[in-house]
């Protein structure tokens, strides 16, 4: 396993609450996972995936779990049936148990506590058991799990907008390789973009399409891609993709928004504060990544945003080469068959819309069943292989000029 550097980006990991938080060390502050708060700096030189507690906001290793929760191997005889879920099979207060955390007793003594004085424990089924001891020991003993930067830990994080079955498939569809064009269009962050350049590497190319003012690249940042990395990544708005067209563009030549517009948000009631206007995009700043979406072929297409993706899907199928792959996803299925009518009239193969359902099942001796809170669905994902007409050589873009017919000679003038 790898061991922690310094400058280099961790995850930690609250085992209570399931909060992540990636910071970078040397980090010379505390860092606050409610409701802890620890020096994390003495981490340097330690391995990933090691479990911490945090004694007066320095972190200690734990070396084992305190109570040992050894799974049931059969049924008993023993049922819940006649146990009160009142709070009076408990002999300890509420009181006594911030008395305890007050003096500075340790969470495996609290919840040592709670089982001598609880009536109902030994009643309790051996399932009933680990879950009640599993449940107390991340109430009164949470610890800190020191994790490795990862896009699947991401993907799995309460804070990303992607499941991670979602973004496998949709990685899977695109058909990446190291070296490969890509150009990703998302409005969510930079989880699927920061995956997408991990697999074309730092000899690839991957142009981000956003629509927000600024682009994202948080997950870059924190997975520590080299400088050469990061240098193969370009941004591009999509304010400015119908400049990829003649007689699309909706903008002015130096990329400023229509006057009208501008003066309409001038105008302001009395009695209102004229607040900072933000500043524009300028079409200047992306010269770069327009040439390179103007002129260069992509070999992958993945689309994945709130609005409607078909305007963009217009846009850039002349920036994907024949045989390319072009993945979309979307929450909704009007949007995903209008994009499947396109791409269909166009030319394409193996076009395929599926329904990514995802079922989370427990898997333990003597209780497996499906999870009770699960999320219903995951949206549609639409992929296709683009195909073009005319015979090409292999590697070229370009279509082979067609043999001319032969030059008819008429017999009955050759002498």
């Amino acid at each position: 396993m790898s061991v922690i550097k310094s400058n280099q980006h961790v995850v930690f990991l609250n085992s209570k609450t399931g909060e992540h938080k990636c910071v970078r060390l040397p980090r010379h502050t505390d860092v606050y996972i409610k409701p802890l708060s620890f020096q994390p700096d003495s981490l340097i030189g330690q391995r990933f995936g090691q479990k911490y507690r945090v004694v007066q906001r320095q972190l200690v290793k734990v070396e084992e779990s305190p109570v040992n929760l050894s799974e049931p191997n059969e049924h008993c005889g023993k049922t819940n049936e006649f146990i009160k879920d009142d709070g009076s099979t408990q002999i300890l207060s509420q009181n006594d148990i911030e008395e305890m955390k007050a003096k500075g007793v340790r969470g495996d003594e609290i919840v040592k506590t709670l089982v001598e004085n609880s009536t109902s424990f030994n009643v309790k089924t051996e399932f009933s058991k680990a879950k009640w001891l599993k449940k107390k020991i991340s109430k009164h003993q949470p610890n800190v799990i020191v994790k490795k930067p990862s896009i699947r830990l991401f993907a799995t994080s309460s804070i990303s907008k992607f499941r991670p079955d979602i973004l496998a498939k949709m990685i899977n569809n695109a058909n990446l390789w190291p070296g490969s064009k890509a150009i990703v269009v998302e409005c969510k962050d930079d989880l699927l973009t920061s995956a997408v350049s991990q697999r074309t590497g730092e000899s690839g190319t991957v142009v981000q399409v956003f629509k927000q003012r600024l682009p994202h690249i948080m997950h870059c940042k924190w997975l520590d891609f080299t400088q050469k990395h990061l240098d193969s990544l370009k941004y591009y708005p999509v304010k400015f993709l119908g400049k990829l067209k003649p007689g699309n563009q909706e903008e002015n030549e130096d990329g400023t928004e229509n006057p009208d517009e501008e003066s309409g948000e001038k105008t302001q009631e009395l009695g209102k504060r004229k607040r900072d206007k933000k500043p524009s995009l300028k079409f200047e700043d992306y010269v770069q990544a327009y040439e390179l979406l103007s002129k260069t072929k992509f070999d992958s297409l993945v689309v994945s945003a709130f609005y409607d993706p078909f305007p963009v899907l217009e846009l850039l199928w002349d920036s994907l080469r024949p045989s390319g792959n072009l993945v979309i996803h979307t929450e909704y299925l009007s949007v995903v068959l209008q994009c499947a009518n396109f791409v269909h009239n166009q030319g394409c193969s193996e076009l395929s819309v599926v329904d990514q359902w995802f079922r989370e099942i427990q898997v333990l001796p003597g209780r497996t069943h499906p999870d009770m809170r699960m999320q219903t669905g995951g949206g549609f994902i639409l992929s296709c292989t683009k195909l073009c007409e005319g015979m090409y050589e292999h590697g070229s873009d370009v279509p082979i000029v067609e043999m001319q017919e032969p030059v008819k000679v008429n017999r009955d003038t050759v002498e």
